[in-house]
């Protein structure tokens, strides 16, 4: 039996991250859900007391996955720049290989630009030990951590409406660029930094280079 209740739950979470990456929460119905699960309606409420506790469920699944992929892009690298500009380019091959994960991460957190959201706490970390540095001057940390989240989902939505991977690498890349000049690095340095942020991430990819 509780191999069964985990079946089922396993069953409405893929249903409702399949509907909710193609719809909002309020243009799915509990019915949907259940068909697409292909379960019993009154299975879903021994889970759930409605879609939305659903949803809040795969928000938090959500947020976990991107707190593990951001630490995934940035292992091992201490520069602050160069840990901003990975996530930027990251982000972009996310949406590459998984659109219906990022379009599920995009309708569940529209409140992704709020700074100190819990799932921004890594880029706000990044540039606060960035300014603290000296490395990124002339910004606040808040207009920073804007800067920053406003790009990524720049990126985001460009390379999830059309773009190829040899395109997604090299608008990662000036993106990079253009974020890391807005916090202050100078040209070089920023150039240096988004290039070599955007060869890593986007290494190995079939068509990007």
């Amino acid at each position: 039996m509780d191999r069964r209740r985990v079946r089922t739950r396993a069953a409405l979470l893929r249903a409702g991250q399949a509907l909710f990456a193609d719809r909002s929460v309020d243009g799915v119905s509990i019915d949907d859900i259940v068909a697409a699960a292909d379960v019993a309606k009154g299975s879903f409420y021994n889970h759930f007391p409605d879609k939305e506790a659903l949803a809040q469920a795969l928000a938090d699944e959500v947020r976990k996955g991107v707190e593990a992929f951001v630490a995934e892009v940035t292992d091992g690298v201490a520069d602050p720049a160069e840990r901003i500009a990975r996530s930027l380019c990251g982000f972009a091959r996310l949406a590459l290989e998984n659109p219906p994960g990022v379009r599920l991460q995009n309708r569940l957190f529209h409140g992704a630009a709020i700074p100190d959201l819990p799932m921004n706490r890594g880029v706000r970390a990044d540039i606060r030990a960035g300014l603290d540095a000296g490395q990124f001057v002339g910004v606040s940390l808040e207009a920073g951590v804007l800067m920053a989240v406003g790009l990524v989902q720049i990126a985001v939505a460009r390379v999830l409406n059309h773009d190829t991977p040899a395109e997604a690498a090299a608008l990662s890349r000036d993106l990079a660029f253009g974020l890391l000049r807005g916090l202050g690095l100078d040209a070089a340095s920023a150039r240096a930094t988004a290039a070599k942020a955007a060869a890593a991430i986007f290494a190995g990819h079939p068509s990007a280079a």
